[in-house]
C-alpha cells in the first residue's frame, strides 16, 4: 500500500489559501477520475487501487496524527507528502526524497512521527512576499496566481499517477525527464535544469 498526504487547513477560509496547495493537488487529482474523499475524524480518505489518499482534519501543525492514524490502518510501505512550499517560485515542482522541514509546520508535524527520509515529497512553490510569511500562506491566491497554478496541478496529478501505477523511483525518473524537456521554460516554474535549494542545487 502507498500512501499520499496532501497537506492544507480545514475549513472554506482555507480552501484556496496558499497554504492549502496540497489539498487542491489531491482534490484536482480526485475531480479529474470522478472520485470523492470520505470523511473521517483525522483525515478524509481515497482507497484507488492500492494507494490512500489522505487530507488531514487536524490543521496543519497536527498533520502527524492523520499521518500516525494511516500508518495505523494501512500499514503503507512508501509515503509521499505534497504541499506548498514559499522559497519555490510560484508554479515551480520540485520532488525530492527527505530534507528537512523547511520551517514548514505541516512537513514538521510529519517528522515527528517518522524520519525525514522515509517521506518522500512533491513541493509545490507559491513564492513569497515581503510580508509576515504566516499570514502570506494563509492568504489566497489571487486570480492571476491560480491561473498560473492550474498547470502545475495538471503536471503534479500526472506525476502522482506515475507514484500510484509504479512508485516514488519512477515517479523522480519522469520528474527528470520533464524537467529537461522543459529547460529553459519560465512557464509554470520549468526551472530546469537546475535547481536551487537553500543554496545548495539539487
Amino acid at each position: 500500500m502507498k500512501l499520499i498526504l496532501g497537506l492544507g487547513n480545514i475549513g472554506e477560509e482555507y480552501q484556496f489559501s496558499r497554504h492549502n496547495s496540497g489539498f487542491m493537488c489531491l482534490d484536482a487529482w480526485a475531480a479529474k477520475r470522478g472520485l470523492k474523499f470520505r470523511h473521517g475524524d483525522l483525515f478524509d480518505f481515497l482507497l484507488h487501487k492500492d494507494t490512500c489518499l489522505i487530507k488531514p482534519n487536524t490543521w496543519m501543525n497536527r498533520s502527524g496524527l492523520a499521518l500516525e492514524e494511516a500508518l495505523r490502518r494501512w500499514k503503507p510501505s512508501q509515503i509521499l507528502a505534497v504541499y506548498d512550499d514559499l522559497e519555490i517560485p510560484l508554479g515551480a515542482i520540485r520532488i525530492r526524497s527527505g530534507g528537512g522541514d523547511g520551517g514548514h509546520n505541516g512537513i514538521k508535524s510529519l517528522l515527528g512521527v517518522l524520519p525525514a527520509d522515509q517521506i518522500k515529497r512533491i513541493r509545490i512553490g507559491i513564492g513569497r512576499d515581503d510580508s509576515d510569511p504566516r499570514e502570506y500562506v494563509l492568504e489566497d491566491f489571487s486570480s492571476e496566481e491560480l491561473q498560473k497554478l492550474q498547470p502545475v496541478l495538471k503536471q503534479t496529478c500526472e506525476f502522482m499517477d506515475v507514484y500510484i501505477k509504479s512508485d516514488f523511483s519512477t515517479m523522480l525518473n519522469a520528474y527528470s525527464v520533464w524537467k529537461k524537456s522543459c529547460s529553459g521554460d519560465i512557464q509554470a516554474g520549468n526551472k530546469s535544469p537546475k535547481e536551487n535549494d537553500n543554496g545548495k542545487t539539487l
